[in-house]
């Protein structure tokens, strides 16, 4: 079962910040809105955005084992925490 989290008030604009925002840092996101995201160290996020809702919601679907998921949900707090209400 997949740990994940929501976040509100993303509109489709803020998305495209975001994506873009993390392609400078190198991860790639696919276009789409539900998306598989590569991260470092063999981290693996879904990600599902409901523009009607404005809401993404993340999923942590891969990481070592070594990674607890408070370190990731730190990460991706952090970088969402621009674009949410």
């Amino acid at each position: 079962m997949p740990d994940c989290k929501h976040y509100g008030g993303i509109s489709k604009k803020e998305l495209g910040k975001l994506r873009r925002d993390l392609a400078a840092e190198g991860i790639n996101v696919p276009e789409g809105d539900d998306v598989e995201v590569k991260g470092p160290y063999g981290i693996a996020l879904r990600a599902i955005y409901n523009e009607a809702r404005e809401t993404l919601k993340i999923c942590i679907t891969k990481k070592p084992f070594y990674i607890p998921e408070s370190e990731v949900w730190k990460i991706v707090d952090t970088g969402t925490s621009p674009y949410v209400d």
